[in-house]
């Protein structure tokens, strides 16, 4: 009989690649990941893993046990799922990992939400970008991972995952009302900023990567004097008048009123906001309505552009929130 135990391991080392990572994962030392994998290997009588270079990749009779592992422990999990059912309470972790202005806007609301409507429901929440969350997604450590989809650069597909679209999130560029009044609406506005310096998140992330990509087709490199990760960094460079950048409406809600924002086209663009999860799992109760939360909460927190007035010299600034609390 195979061991659990040492199948969760496989599956870690499959998507983590070194056993240092899967030390970390799994909270314990390398050399008892390791030992679980010899001894894996003593039980099913074949060579599972073999180098490659620093790293470890399975053989191919390891990804066929993986294939059979992500099965049997996604069976597990349903198992234990269905034995709660009966009780017809919502109940159980669900690990959720988002980004930044997720965090920051809807996801404390979800959350707050569903403590009131689902008492024994536990969130826990880690905040991370999709290029760290979705292989941990893959290995089990999270249920769901929140991320976002730019215009023509889609999420990738992943075998047994499955992509929801929470809602969409209009794009605008953003800069402080000194830049805004040399700005010339009824023209294409990026084509206008060909001189300014931009602020922009991580190398290879795929916000950056869409920045620069509609830079280019306006016809010029942006000249990026501010990355990072953190949104406030980048609100700061902006409301200083030491750069441009794109934001979306999400964000936007978190900052001054001083920002001033345009369009990023003729007809403005938007991304998608997504909810990222093993297929197998949709239906478990406490996935299933954490998931109608966020549809409920994220999608009818987002605002429409009533938030914003026009103003024709210095494009759309926040006007007050007028909302009963």
């Amino acid at each position: 009989m195979l061991n659990v135990g040492r199948l969760r391991v496989l599956r870690e080392l499959h998507h983590r690649k070194t056993l240092s990572a899967v030390a970390e994962a799994l909270s314990c030392s390398t050399s008892a990941v390791s030992q679980q994998v010899r001894l894996l290997e003593q039980e099913i009588g074949v060579a599972l893993v073999e180098p490659a270079g620093r790293r470890l990749q399975l053989t191919s009779q390891g990804l066929t046990l993986v294939d059979y592992a992500e099965k049997i422990l996604d069976m597990l999990e349903q198992a234990e799922d269905e034995m709660s059912a009966p009780l017809e309470q919502i109940r159980g972790t669900v690990k959720i990992a988002a980004f930044q202005t997720a965090a920051l806007t809807f996801l404390p609301r979800v959350i707050r939400e569903l403590r009131e409507l689902h008492p024994e429901l536990t969130i826990e929440f880690h905040q991370g970008e999709p290029e760290e969350t979705l292989p941990a997604l893959q290995s089990g450590e999270y249920d769901l991972v929140i991320a976002e989809a730019y215009p023509g650069m889609p999420a990738p597909s992943i075998p047994g995952i499955e992509y929801e679209t929470l809602f969409e999130d209009p794009l605008w560029l953003a800069m402080d009302s000194s830049t805004a009044s040399t700005i010339e609406p009824e023209r294409d506005i990026i084509g206008q900023l060909a001189e300014a310096g931009w602020a922009v998140e991580a190398q290879d992330s795929v916000p950056r990567t869409w920045v620069i990509n509609q830079c280019r087709k306006a016809g010029f490199e942006p000249r990026i004097i501010c990355s990072s990760e953190d949104l406030a960094v980048r609100f700061h460079f902006v409301e200083t008048g030491l750069a441009v950048a794109v934001l979306p409406t999400m964000a936007l809600e978190l900052s001054s009123s001083e920002i001033r924002k345009f369009p990023t086209a003729e007809s403005n663009q938007e991304r998608k906001v997504v909810a990222i999860f093993h297929h197998v799992q949709r239906d478990r109760p406490n996935l299933a309505a954490t998931i109608s939360c966020l549809q409920r909460v994220g999608g009818g927190s987002r605002s429409s552009d009533s938030r914003y007035l026009l103003d024709r010299t210095h494009g759309w600034r926040a006007q007050p929130d007028l909302r009963p609390r």
